[in-house]
């Protein structure tokens, strides 16, 4: 009855997979992930809408997904409460009165069946991540299940497409039996959470790869991207005025050097040279309010990559709607 009631909502919704949703899928590792998921699972994902949870259902259309939501159904009818428990809901108490939930999920991965939880509780309308909260992860070492992060861009839209990007599974079973300190849990948190941010990244710089860009030496204004030769690369920088260019970095970094967003004047930036400045359409960049935003948001921020998060994978990011 449970599955004949999961998969009537499913069908009810198919219509928003072909025509809001689209789903392109990227994986971190093509060549050791299965495109299904096998056994039990922890699924985490970031959150924006009530439509997040349903694109990675569609996704994996044939695994029976159940989800952690929190209790506030109990105001409601009893049949909407039927109707969620029924379409793989299961309940946590917001007064935290009652560990049920706990129960539940770990009848439900006994199953074999996988759980997906937005970690970093409710709608969050960041540009990026926001921290995430520890609980998937003590749930994860009582289930045995592993974890899976999937990022969303949330690209929902009649003439759009939205992008996931599948992350290796995560294995936290040498910690089944260790007795958890806070200090501890938290350190375990921190670091899926960097991992999650470097996936984040990785499916941006898919995205920025569909874009041909041109340069010119001409007056930035607001929101370009400019950018100076550094010899055998370039250095990207988001200008805001005279006095302000975030740059991921600096066109020379020295070795051992911890890496950071910061901002400079232009002429900081520019040195002895000349910068070049992004031409690209006005229906590809983001506005430019929100570029400004975006960029001091991101002042201090590390996690510097060569491969995924470099100053040219930040200046699209901040600028491009990818």
């Amino acid at each position: 009855m449970i599955t004949i009631i999961y998969y009537i909502h499913l069908m009810l919704g198919l219509l928003i997979q072909i025509f809001v949703f689209k789903t392109k899928t990227f994986y971190e590792d093509d060549h050791r992930q299965n495109k299904q998921i096998k056994g039990s699972a922890i699924i985490i994902a970031n959150h924006r809408s009530f439509l997040d949870g349903l694109v990675i259902v569609f996704r994996f259309f044939f695994k029976k997904l159940h989800f952690i939501t929190t209790d506030w159904y109990k105001y409601r009818l009893k049949i909407f409460k039927f109707v969620i428990r029924e379409a793989g809901g299961i309940f946590v108490d917001n007064e935290g009165n009652s560990f049920d939930f706990l129960k539940e999920s770990k009848r439900v991965i006994a199953k074999g069946r996988s759980i997906m939880i937005f970690p970093e509780g409710g709608f969050k309308h960041t540009y990026e991540p926001s921290k995430f909260s520890a609980g998937y992860i003590m749930l994860a070492i009582k289930t045995g299940a592993k974890i899976i992060p999937i990022v969303n861009n949330f690209n929902y839209g009649l003439f759009k497409r939205v992008h996931l990007m599948v992350g290796n599974s995560i294995d936290l079973s040498s910690y089944t039996n260790a007795d958890l300190t806070r200090t501890k849990l938290n350190e375990i948190n921190e670091e899926i959470y960097n991992k999650y941010l470097m996936l984040f990244y990785k499916l941006k710089k898919k995205k920025a790869e569909g874009f041909l860009f041109k340069y010119e030496f001409i007056a930035p204004k607001l929101g370009d991207v400019v950018r100076i030769n550094a010899g055998s690369y370039y250095h990207y920088g988001v200008y805001l005025n005279a006095n302000e260019v975030i740059q991921f970095g600096y066109a020379v970094n020295g070795a051992g050097e911890n890496v950071l967003v910061n901002s400079v004047s232009l002429k900081e930036f520019c040195g002895s040279k000349i910068p070049e400045v992004r031409i690209v359409k006005k229906r590809f960049a983001r506005k430019t309010e929100d570029i400004e935003k975006y960029a001091k948001s991101c002042l201090g921020q590390g996690r510097y990559s060569m491969i995924n998060n470099n100053c040219f994978d930040f200046a699209n990011r901040v600028t491009l709607k990818i």
